[in-house]
């Protein structure tokens, strides 16, 4: 029994020592993450066993721990955002603890070293095609309402145009310049996958990166909606542990410019001094009249502010992220103002070792009240901007019953504080987004990956202008327009990653995507009212009341893949290619085949430049070629249209439900092919230190879908055609340099983008006119011409030529009536020297809107917690037409003026520049006199941060604190009259860009923020 149980005994104690022997078999490797210049602790870096999928990340005090590692050599890698990733190897012995501590030195190139190429990343030094990135700590301080407002002067090729300054205004967004005639320029947004999205309905904060596709090679995998670039977007993720965070800011904007217009006593003296002024309403002009300033009456200092909420963390199998925002935004005008609320959750989730699953969702919810600017004047009653500043000045605000004072003359247009008291023009749009994924992987190298996207776009809009409008007749009129856009994606792909031997690597991407989107549409104007009372709330009640309705579908089906492969990390081939079905196509053209390649040689790491380093740290040479497409037309664009209400009569009867064919079917219409070459360069020296980023590139678009004109004998004006070519031929930099100063961390760069468009090709036709400027007045007809040999944009008309100071002027001319001649009024060029001026022979193109060079300036100095950040960007070489000049010129006008009329011409006072009393330029002729320089050189944002010690945010518990100002929109240096030079009143497109016709006033912003993490 004994012998037994000392046996058992024994045999006991060999299991523990076996399972102890067992049990030290496996090391640990621990230690902390610092920053080298500043030693600070770095949270949320990854820490990553490399050719494993062992990684992890630091916690808040900087620190990492790899569990459970065999005994053997690793090789780890450390990376953190802002900071150069650190590689060291490490031997374990036995169950070994090693502390291996990291300090990361800042990073001397971009902030992302992995860009987003679409269904896949890829690290910068392998990259083949032309992309840019931009980090979303770069632009968090950015006060801006869109997070692509941010992005200005940061990416070069992109151009950001702020057309209109009212909040929830669009912008203007072109990736190496303008392709199509009539299909959108705008690139294609993809935000976490999903393709097709609204990035102006996204929290700013939300965004971790933004990378911004641009040559072929890099957008072909997007086929027919990559030929305008590609904008990605990261949003953020969980990391660390779970952490709390509260970022807000709150400031005040103002108006830019206060327009030099006539104060009482010179209008009323300009206009009693007109020989023609309407004698029904005269003015003492030796007594002392109270002036009436309508732009500090209309304008105001506006508050602006924002609040966020974000809960994130991540343990080894889940991340997740939580965030909450609310934005409101003030405008500068009385009557404009914006308010956006958003959720966002994003999961990730590991399902055994094998199998991850996510979610992506957002939704927001904007509601913004719009006034009436951009909008020309004439009988419908005018923009507030423009009665701003032609209301006459000697007019009071109230009358003396508390009512609104009412126009110089009866039936003229509306008292500016009336037209924003009673008019209303509310938007509400709710924009939601969610995404279900899932991976698997198959086998080692080899992942599958599906997902399943819905978004829904709401949008809803209600008007109504007061029955004491001049704009609504006097009869009170109410407009509800609502549409909503519901989208389904669902893509598959599958990724196979392999290395040959040590030099082969391999990287193969293919898949298929299905998307389907439909709209629906409903209309309801209502028109004659007995009050006012409900407004657009009870739209039946008016007298008259019309409306419509409209719905439709498009799909799109697509097969892609990717095939990326590096030899030894020096020799680069990227070859792509997507086929699409569109249903917005004809039956003859619904499928279209997107191929392109890329190579790049790594020519630094050749042993013969090897010696160089670290003075030539990295020189990359690529080139790339491919085509893209748009289909960014209308859905059944292909198809004959009929026009349904049209008169006919049946004996003396005539009925109004008649339908006629208004437009002609194309059973050939076809996707627009953009066709791209692209030369790179990428340079690092000093051990990246200073980097420089080079691209040239030639990049056509064929096929164009164009309105093209019919004779009138065929009863229709035009038919939409693939027909003509444009052409954009530019050269991009990108610089960036971090001197090594000690303490005292610089970080300075630059962008210069050059951009040449031209029409190759308008399908037999040379050129056709725009007819009228946004159907308003003035109405500028053939102001805006498209030409074969001329880039998109110009401006087209009479050039001007001083003002005729005789009658025998006038009479040599040849103007003719029709022109306006007369003495002191507008003379105008015989350009072709035949002695008379007439339209077909002395009109000839006077400025263009697209700016020829583009640039930003970057700059960052930082010492400790301390920091001080800019951004100066400029646009060189373009024209704006200044039409509202074109209405206040007139002097001794009945309306008000600008203070420039009062050097008028006169037999002594033989001026060049002003026409004389009472006589106006022709509101229907397009000159010169208009035409401004639109140059500038805008310091866009200086802002200036400081981030408390940790020995300090420790009392509190907190990980975190920093206190900001920041100033945005600055100065600008331009020689532009109006509000702001990047104007353009009718709308984003190319080829109507640059009228600037009552325009909202520019907004300078200045706000002081905070960010603290718990």
């Amino acid at each position: 029994m004994r012998a037994t149980s000392v046996c058992l005994v024994g045999c006991a104690a060999m299991l523990v020592a076996a399972g102890a022997s067992a049990q030290d078999t496996t090391g640990t490797i621990t230690g902390v993450v610092r920053a080298k210049d500043t030693e600070v602790l770095l949270y949320g870096a990854i820490v990553q066993v490399v050719k494993t999928r062992m990684r992890v990340e630091t916690d808040a005090q900087g620190g990492y721990t790899l569990r459970g590692l065999a005994p053997g050599s690793y090789h780890l890698r450390v990376q953190a955002l802002g900071y150069t990733p650190a590689d060291t190897t490490v031997v374990l012995r036995g169950a070994e603890r090693v502390t291996l501590d990291f300090r990361l030195p800042p990073s001397a190139i971009e902030l992302n070293p992995v860009v987003s190429i679409g269904y896949g990343t890829v690290r910068k030094k392998d990259l083949t095609g032309s992309a840019s990135s931009v980090n979303g700590t770069e632009i968090e301080t950015n006060p801006v309402e869109r997070a692509e407002q941010a992005l200005a002067g940061r990416v070069p090729g992109m151009q950001i145009q702020t057309t209109n300054a009212q909040p929830d205004a669009e912008l203007r967004i072109r990736v190496r310049g303008g392709n199509s005639l009539s299909a959108s320029n705008t690139p294609l947004v993809v935000i976490d996958g999903v393709v097709g999205a609204d990035l102006s309905l996204i929290n700013p904060n939300d965004i971790e990166t933004f990378d911004i596709l641009k040559d072929a090679s890099a957008t072909a995998i997007y086929g027919a909606r990559g030929g305008n670039g590609v904008i990605m977007v990261t949003t953020k993720s969980g990391r660390g542990p779970i952490h709390l965070d509260y970022s807000s800011y709150v400031g005040m904007q103002d108006v830019t410019k206060h327009i030099d217009v006539l104060n009482a006593n010179q209008f009323a003296l300009l206009y009693m001094r007109n020989p023609t002024h309407n004698t029904s309403v005269t003015f003492d002009t030796l007594t002392r009249l109270q002036t009436t300033d309508w732009q500090n009456v209309a304008y105001r200092s506006a508050p602006i502010q924002n609040h966020e909420l974000r809960i994130s963390g991540s343990t080894e199998d889940t991340r997740l992220m939580f965030s909450a925002n609310w934005y409101d935004q003030q405008g500068v005008l009385l009557g404009s103002d914006v308010t956006r609320g958003s959720l966002r959750f994003n999961l990730d989730q590991n399902v055994g070792a094998r199998f991850r699953l996510g979610t992506r969702a957002t939704y927001s919810r904007t509601v913004a009240n719009d006034a009436r600017v951009n909008d020309g004047y004439g009988s419908a009653g005018g923009p507030v901007t423009m009665e701003t500043l032609r209301f006459a000045p000697t007019i009071p605000v109230y009358d003396a019953n508390g009512n609104f004072s009412g126009p110089l003359f009866p039936g003229a247009n509306d008292n500016p504080l009336a037209i924003i008291d009673l008019r209303q023009d509310q938007t509400t749009r709710g924009y939601g987004i969610g995404t279900l994924f899932g991976e698997f992987d198959v086998a080692r190298g080899l992942t599958l990956r599906s997902s399943l996207s819905y978004t829904a776009n709401d949008f809803l809009e209600q008007q109504y202008t007061s029955r004491l409008l001049q704009a609504a007749l006097n009869q009170g009129q109410a407009n509800v327009n609502n549409s909503t856009a519901i989208t389904w994606l669902s893509e598959n792909t599958a990724t196979l990653h392999h290395t040959l031997g040590r030099k082969h690597d391999f990287t193969l991407v293919g898949g298929w995507s299905a998307q389907q989107t439909d709209n629906t549409a409903n209309n309801a104007q209502g028109v004659g009212f007995t009050n006012d009372i409900l407004g657009y709330n009870r739209l039946n009640v008016a007298q008259t009341v019309t409306g419509g309705s409209s719905a439709s579908r498009h799909r799109l089906l697509s097969f892609f893949g990717r095939l990326n492969y590096n030899f030894a990390g020096k020799y680069l081939v990227t070859a792509t290619m997507r086929d699409d079905g569109s249903s917005v196509f004809a039956v003859n053209n619904k499928w279209a085949l997107f191929p392109s390649a890329a190579v790049a040689w790594r020519a630094s790491d050749e042993p013969f430049l090897r010696k160089l380093a670290p003075a030539l740290s990295e020189l990359k040479l690529r080139l790339s070629g491919g085509r893209s497409g748009s289909e960014a037309i209308p859905s059944y664009s292909s198809l004959a249209a009929w026009s349904i209400g049209s008169p006919y009569a049946i004996g003396t009867t005539t009925l109004f439900n008649g339908a006629t064919i208004n437009r002609f079917a194309n059973p050939n219409l076809h996707w627009e092919t953009t066709t791209q070459y692209d030369l790179g360069l990428d340079l690092g020296l000093f051990d990246n230190r200073v980097t420089l980023t080079a691209d040239a590139y030639d990049k056509t678009t064929s096929d164009l879908l164009y309105n093209k004109l019919l004779p009138y004998f065929t009863g229709f004006n035009d038919y939409v055609t693939n027909v003509g070519k444009v052409r954009n031929r530019g050269l991009e930099l990108a610089l960036d340099t971090r001197p090594a100063t000690g303490a005292v961390q610089i970080r300075l760069g630059g962008t210069f983008s050059l951009n040449r468009n031209k029409v190759l090709d308008l399908g037999g036709d040379q050129e056709f006119f725009l007819a009228g400027a946004n159907s308003s007045l003035p109405n500028i007809r053939d102001g805006a011409i498209v030409e074969v040999g001329q880039p998109l944009g110009n401006f087209y008309g009479y050039v001007f030529d001083g003002i005729f100071q005789s009658q025998a002027e006038v009479t040599a001319s040849n103007q003719g009536a029709a022109l306006k001649a007369q003495v002191g009024g507008e003379k105008l060029k015989d350009l072709n020297g035949d002695g008379k001026v007439d339209p077909d022979h002395d009109r000839t193109i006077l400025g263009n809107a697209v700016p020829r060079y583009l640039f930003g300036i970057t700059g960052a100095v930082t010492h400790k917690g301390l920091s001080l950040s800019w951004i100066v960007r400029g646009a060189l070489d373009f024209q704006i037409v200044n039409l509202n000049r074109m209405g206040m010129e007139t002097p001794g006008g009945s309306s008000n003026m600008l203070a420039s009329v009062l050097n008028y011409w006169t037999p002594t006072n033989p001026t060049n520049t002003m026409t004389g009393l009472g006589i106006a330029p022709s509101s229907s002729i397009m000159t010169s006199r208009w035409v401004e320089d639109g140059s500038f050189i805008r310091l866009q944002n200086v802002t200036l941060q400081w981030e408390l010690p940790a020995r300090w945010t420790d009392h509190f518990s907190m990980q975190h604190l920093r206190f900001y100002v920041s100033a945005q929109n600055i100065l600008t240096a331009t020689r532009y009259s109006w509000y702001d030079p990047e104007v353009s009143s009718r709308g984003v497109g190319d080829l109507d860009l640059g009228w600037d016709d009552s325009s909202y006033p520019g907004v300078r912003t200045v706000t002081v923020g905070t960010n603290v993490t718990f």
